[in-house]
């Protein structure tokens, strides 16, 4: 249950069901991935019975659909529409939800998609559009996050350094729970908060698997 653990336990950190809006609460309740459950099979059979109205979150058509075999890891490119931006995740226990970070006093809706392989855990999640008085400080907006992460799921903060991503200011983090060391990539593009998350279990330095999910994002075009 590293999810709320990694989002609220990320960020406390989901993304919108198709059609509806989940719930908020937290990522480690019980049923938090038991509704996420589907086999490839099902998901397909999904998008292509859907409707013409385009979803928020979904895998790309099936014909389009690109499952890289790893051995140990399947991966497919997920596209996040009212989101704007794309990640390659591996295929797993699947979870959506809306979930809402305190950042000092100000609730900061995130929509967060998460996978669950065996001894995995991937999260995506962007943040409802900000205003520009809250974009006016990128740094500060960024601790904010960083601090309601730590606060929420109170993982161990190992590391925490600047970065950025094509221009766009960011964070690393890096956490640990346990026995499972969780890595964060945090960026403040446009006019969202964008948070990565990805944790394994029984490492002592994040993966080439955590490293390839980061490197996946992109916005769309």
């Amino acid at each position: 249950m590293m999810i709320k653990k990694l989002f609220l336990n990320i960020l406390s950190l989901i993304c919108l069901p198709i059609g509806s809006v989940f719930a908020q609460g937290r990522l480690d309740r019980p049923e938090f991935f038991r509704d996420g459950q589907m086999q490839m099979e099902r998901e397909i059979q999904r998008l292509q019975q859907q409707s013409q109205q385009q979803p928020t979150t979904g895998v790309e058509h099936p014909s389009q659909l690109l499952t890289i075999d790893q051995g140990k890891l399947r991966w497919q490119k997920y596209l996040f529409q009212d989101g704007g931006f794309s990640v390659w995740m591996p295929e797993g226990i699947k979870s959506q939800e809306t979930i809402v970070l305190n950042l000092a006093g100000n609730k900061l809706p995130f929509e967060v998609f998460a996978t669950q392989p065996q001894n995995y855990r991937f999260v995506s999640a962007y943040s409802v559009t900000l205003k520009p008085d809250q974009l006016a400080n990128s740094t500060q907006l960024l601790s904010l996050v960083r601090d309601g992460i730590v606060t929420e799921t109170n993982f161990t903060l190992v590391s925490d350094k600047p970065t950025t991503w094509q221009g766009y200011s960011g964070l690393e983090l890096t956490m640990t729970d346990q026995d499972e060391l969780i890595g964060f990539r945090v960026y403040v593009i446009n006019d969202r908060v964008y948070v990565l998350a990805a944790g394994q279990k029984n490492i002592s330095s994040l993966s080439e698997e955590i490293a390839s999910f980061f490197d996946s994002f992109r916005l769309l075009e």
